[in-house]
């Protein structure tokens, strides 16, 4: 139902290829992003420098820990591996996962943190494969990312809302998501591993 990670290695070329070039173009988008520095000066960039610093940088690769996630009614999955780089106005997650129900699949979302959704560009997802994320948004609240998604199941169209928090160490990542689909309301809380 939901996506859904996978323990084994990607073994069909296709996806290899395509798992290695969603990491190739995180490093590279990585690699050119300026230092985020915090204004020390000017007052009036006071308040701006306090919400930046209220806004943890997700970036990074992110393995999910099935064992300490709560999947609620929804079988647990095999796997997942998401790799977020985060600006200032977006969010790119590309995600490598595998569950029983919805097989592997390997994906790029770019999600912008503003007011209006963005469709998901073409090509992301194969005419083929069961979940579908359609379109995203997002907005900080605080030290929380909130991510809205419209999104397709199996033929059945539904939303995803999820909630991202970061641990005061850094290492931990989780999110709470509730998924509203025809088929019913499921709530899974996604713990997820920094690598």
């Amino acid at each position: 139902m939901m996506l859904r990670p996978g323990p084994e290695p990607i073994s069909e070329d296709h996806d290899m290829i395509r798992l290695t070039l969603a990491t190739a173009f995180l490093a590279v988008a990585t690699a050119a992003l300026p230092a985020q520095t915090t204004p020390q000066t000017a007052p009036a960039q006071a308040p701006a420098a306090a919400t930046a610093a209220a806004q943890p940088n997700l970036s990074g690769a992110w393995k999910l820990n099935v064992a300490k996630s709560d999947f609620g009614q929804v079988p647990p999955p095999n796997s997942e591996l998401e790799i977020i780089q985060q600006t200032a106005t977006a969010i790119t997650i590309a995600a490598a996962n595998d569950s029983d129900d919805t097989g592997k699949q390997i994906y790029i979302l770019p999600i912008p943190i503003a007011a209006t959704e963005a469709s998901t560009p073409a090509g992301n997802f194969s005419t083929t494969d069961d979940f579908k994320i359609l379109s995203s948004k997002a907005q900080w609240q605080g030290a929380t990312l909130v991510v809205d998604q419209k999104m397709n199941y199996k033929g059945s169209n539904g939303t995803v809302h999820s909630v991202y928090s970061l641990s005061a160490d850094g290492k931990t990542l989780t999110r709470q998501t509730h998924y509203s689909l025809d088929l019913g309301e499921f709530d899974v809380t996604y713990i997820f591993d920094k690598q």
